[in-house]
């Protein structure tokens, strides 16, 4: 077993393959050709001639299946222990890089060099999710992986460095948040070695030359080194919230500084505080997570719901009406809401209360600032974080185990036509079934969900932690917030798998 500072860059066999560049090309590769399946296998199906279901093909088709069912939902595993290793074998992450070699290479506007954008993004996909049931019909996914797919190869031709993951990829801003709890990080083995280095060959994207040879046949041809695609100094990183452990550092490294370790969980959860535009994506990702956790019981549903529903009927806007509002109220309100009572723990702690003598009026200093609202949201986030990764593994956990089992039916018939004809028409074949009981699964479940507060509370703790005192109001507002999450959640789960 690897213990935590073990170097897997200096293991005989995993070496090797995680220094060279072509087993993660040809994983990238196979991945993007698996993205267009889905998009020809999703591309013209919409629904079934003669039948009323509106949605047939949702679980059988492979576009549907594969992206919202398994893809959306396995990379959480992978964050969870990895952070953000996904964004290695990204394949729209690799063909946004591709094309950045034909580009204009021109640099990113200092105001899009920030969260909103892609927070943006994330609002844009949960309107459509509402509005359009996107998640529901393969022709629709289809589209939706055909435009990803030409928005990052545009990001590429107009952009140096990989322009699409930081604005358009809700993803890759997930995956940030959750690397700061995950076990695995990149950093430099001695900071001597980097200081006394003058190439900066492993971030500089220095030109090389290769030499190709067969026999008495040499070729010599001129490339470049690699950059890092989230242009970090690998010397500087601090925390895996921007690597995306591409591993061109470790690649072009020729003093071999580089280590790649496991670590403590919650390692880079020490004080300090998200900026103001990634503790919008916080709320935004936090409504929709617990929008979507808490469908499943009905009377906390239309509680949460209640807003959207009756601005929809005093306007007068019918359905579509309601779903967009819905949408606005998950990604905006309804999770600010949710961290309301938190801040105003914390902005009463910070109360000032000052003893002015008789006549001293006139010389009283002015009162320290009170911090700004994101300021405290994104501090009041940091605690949050491992108890929404636990509803995020609790919702993926439990979208396998009722769907894993449709997946050889998948591999057999990617349109999925026939598999549903099979199963809901003519009664040929059974329906699969769950593939761990529910009995099993609530205990999971809950302990997962119990997990995941623990690690907040912890994680809550280390954060109030200021210059070796600990900021109690802090603290307080930090427990409140996991703790409303915590009851939503629970509440959900035994309304949902254990009262039945």
């Amino acid at each position: 077993m690897l213990n935590s500072n073990k170097n897997l860059l200096e293991i005989p066999i995993l070496a090797p393959l995680l220094r060279s560049p072509w087993p993660w090309r040809l994983l990238r590769l196979v991945l993007l050709l698996m993205t267009g399946l889905m998009i020809a296998y999703g591309w013209h199906q919409h629904a079934i001639p003669g039948v009323t279901t509106p949605d047939p093909l949702m679980y059988t088709n492979l576009a549907t299946y594969f992206f919202w069912n398994l893809w959306i939902m396995a990379v959480v595993f992978v964050a969870l222990f990895l952070g953000r290793a996904w964004c290695t074998v990204c394949p729209v992450g690799w063909l946004n890089g591709l094309f950045i070699r034909f580009g204009l290479k021109r640099d990113l506007p200092l105001w899009l060099r920030n969260f909103v954008p892609v927070t943006l993004t994330l609002v844009v996909v949960q309107l459509s999710v509402y509005l359009f049931a996107v998640h529901r019909f393969p022709d629709y996914t289809a589209w939706l992986l055909a435009v990803v797919l030409l928005l990052a190869i545009l990001c590429g031709l107009i952009f140096r460095k990989r322009a699409f993951c930081s604005l358009l990829c809700p993803a890759g801003a997930v995956f940030g948040l959750y690397a700061r709890l995950a076990p695995l990080e990149l950093r430099v083995k001695e900071q001597e070695i980097c200081a006394a280095c003058d190439s900066k060959d492993c971030v500089s994207g220095a030109p090389l030359w290769k030499r190709f040879s067969l026999g008495p046949a040499l070729l010599y041809w001129r490339g470049t080194r690699n950059d890092c695609p989230a242009d970090l100094v690998t010397a500087e990183i601090c925390d895996s919230a921007s690597c995306t452990l591409c591993l061109h550092c470790a690649q072009n490294c020729e003093k071999e500084n580089i280590r790649i370790s496991w670590r403590p969980w919650l390692a880079d959860l020490h004080q300090g505080r998200l900026s103001a535009s990634e503790a919008f994506f916080f709320v935004v990702l936090l409504g929709m997570i617990t929008a979507n956790f808490a469908k499943v019981f009905t009377e906390l549903r239309e509680l949460i719901f209640a807003a959207p529903q009756q601005l929809a009927m005093i306007l007068g806007w019918g359905s579509n009406g309601f779903y967009f509002f819905s949408a606005l109220w998950v990604t905006l309100a309804f999770p600010l809401l949710l961290i309301l009572p938190g801040y105003l723990l914390v902005r009463l702690g910070s109360t000032q209360i000052v003893t002015i003598p008789a006549g001293e009026l006139e010389n009283l200093p002015e009162p320290s600032p009170a911090p700004a609202f994101w300021s405290i949201v994104g501090r009041l986030a940091l605690a949050g974080i491992p108890m929404i990764l636990a509803a995020h593994v609790v919702l993926a956990v439990v979208k396998l185990n009722a769907k894993g089992a449709y997946l050889p039916f998948v591999l057999q018939d990617p349109a999925g036509v026939q598999s549903f004809l099979a199963m809901n028409v003519m009664n040929t074949v059974n329906q699969p079934g769950v593939l761990i009981p529910l009995d099993i699964l609530k205990w999971l479940v809950l302990a997962l969900l119990l997990l995941g507060y623990g690690l907040a509370i912890i994680a809550a703790r280390r954060v109030a932690r200021t210059q070796g005192r600990i900021d109690r109001a802090y603290l307080a507002g930090a427990i409140t917030v996991v703790t409303i999450l915590a009851a939503i959640y629970g509440s959900t789960v035994i309304r949902w798998l254990f009262i039945r």
